[in-house]
């Protein structure tokens, strides 16, 4: 697809502040990223136009400058400013996944997986609107080294709970990171099972920032006799909605439920501290047979004193998938896994670029929201080549959302009412087929290379 050429490229929107101490450098890493991006080529050498642009990619990774945090500064930046800007609520999701590089030649990888495999764990924090769940970008990445061995026989529990390296440890790095909303705006942390730990949700409340958490653990209770879980399965219902239950094969089907909240106080493991939040639980009612009912019980700060805000608050769970799609994009469409650098430095700085690459492959269903002339996005010759092979005319007007559907259906998108929006991956194989035809159409037009 042809980018339009009176808005910044990729590469300059994202790239532009880094500084490799030499101006041609600088530029080239531009040129590479719009390059790059989008492009669904399986292996790197094949992502580039020729040999010496993989070479050049080779070349800036293993400058001194570029680092792991260098390269996404930009990004970060770019990143952060629409959250500042934004009205709307925005969830800042964190996750954790397994990088593997096993069998490269790369030196200060740790364990992953049962400690055979080599790599790191990344803790991606991705900022997204509430409300729509359009992708913001990468607010911060943490790069976390296994230690060897993980765990010694000999330490005790108290120990394992002090260890500075524990991985339970990256959900309140990545808040610290991000840091605080700005003056009237509202930022809340988006965190799985992962989070529900003592250690992260004091110094959460202590420091006033806002969390949805689904909890993992049936705590016991400050003036309870009954545990948390147990506890809320005794409130009563005090809403009732349908809504959509999303399976892990990505089926969806819907779904009747109920939902009540309570205020809670939790002691720490040790008794010294406690912890006052809200809990609330949405569970499935006439679960059909053979299905698994839905049951959620999701710590927060945000006050619950009504039907509207429970159901405010519960909307902010179903957006946590976002990050899970963020790292298929990152893995399966970027091929993050795939790079061959040979230092741990190039490694973690070719990593770093391809995690701002991977926030394009989301913005591609974002963009199917958007009510502006297809031409001002992709280029003349891309929305006249998708609609004369769509409705067998030139669509001058086509808007976003059109040329978005064509390219689904190019990427073997039905296009069926079920079907829903296309999703990024079926959006990025649609290119795969629409380039060829539109070299083309460049090969074979009297106006060769005028748009």
């Amino acid at each position: 697809m042809t980018p339009s050429t009176t808005a910044p490229s990729f590469g300059q929107i994202h790239f532009s502040g880094l500084d490799l101490s030499d101006a041609r450098a600088n530029r080239r890493i531009i040129d590479l990223a719009d390059m790059l991006v989008g492009n669904e080529a399986e292996s790197w050498p094949a992502k580039f136009a020729g040999p010496a642009d993989y070479r050049a990619f080779g070349k800036i990774v293993n400058r001194p400058q570029a680092t792991h945090p260098s390269v996404r500064a930009t990004h970060t930046r770019v990143t952060r400013d629409p959250t500042a800007r934004t009205e709307d609520v925005v969830l800042v999701l964190h996750d954790t996944t397994e990088l593997d590089y096993s069998g490269r030649a790369v030196r200060g990888l740790g364990p992953i997986g049962n400690g055979w495999g080599r790599g790191w764990e990344c803790h991606n924090s991705l900022a997204v609107v509430a409300r729509t769940g359009a992708v913001l970008g990468l607010a911060n990445q943490i790069r976390h080294r296994r230690v060897e061995p993980a765990v010694t026989a000999a330490e005790g529990m108290a120990a394992r709970r002090d260890r500075a390296d524990r991985e339970s440890r990256l959900w309140g790095h990545g808040v610290d990171a991000v840091g605080d909303a700005p003056a009237g705006r509202t930022w809340i942390h988006g965190c799985d099972r992962g989070a529900d730990t003592f250690e992260f949700l004091q110094p959460m409340a202590g420091a006033g920032r806002s969390f949805v958490i689904r909890s993992r653990s049936n705590r016991r209770l400050v003036g309870s006799e009954a545990k948390l879980h147990d506890h809320v399965r005794s409130v009563p219902a005090q809403a009732g909605w349908r809504g959509e239950a999303r399976e892990g094969s990505g089926r969806s089907r819907p779904v009747k439920l109920q939902g009540c909240w309570a205020t809670v106080t939790v002691p720490a493991p040790r008794a010294r501290h406690t912890v006052t939040v809200q809990v609330i639980r949405v569970w499935e009612v006439e679960v059909p047979a053979g299905e698994t009912g839905v049951e959620w019980f999701l710590l927060t700060d945000r006050v619950v004193e009504d039907v509207a805000r429970m159901r405010e608050v519960v909307s902010y769970y179903p957006r946590r998938p976002i990050i899970e799609e963020y790292h298929k994009a990152l893995k399966t469409g970027c091929g993050v896994e795939k790079l061959q650098h040979r230092t741990r430095a190039a490694l973690a700085a070719a990593m770093g670029i391809t995690s701002v690459l991977a926030v394009a492959l989301l913005e591609l269903r974002d963009l199917a929201r958007q009510d502006t002339p297809a031409v001002s996005v992709v280029g003349e010759r891309a929305v006249r080549v998708s609609s004369v092979w769509r409705s067998g005319v030139v669509q001058p007007h086509w808007r976003v959302r059109e040329f978005l559907w064509a390219l689904g259906r190019l990427g073997r998108h039905v296009n069926r009412p079920s079907d829903g929006t296309p999703g990024w991956q079926t959006l990025w194989r649609g290119p795969r087929k629409l380039r060829p035809v539109i070299a083309y159409d460049i090969k074979s037009s009297p106006t060769c290379g005028t748009s």
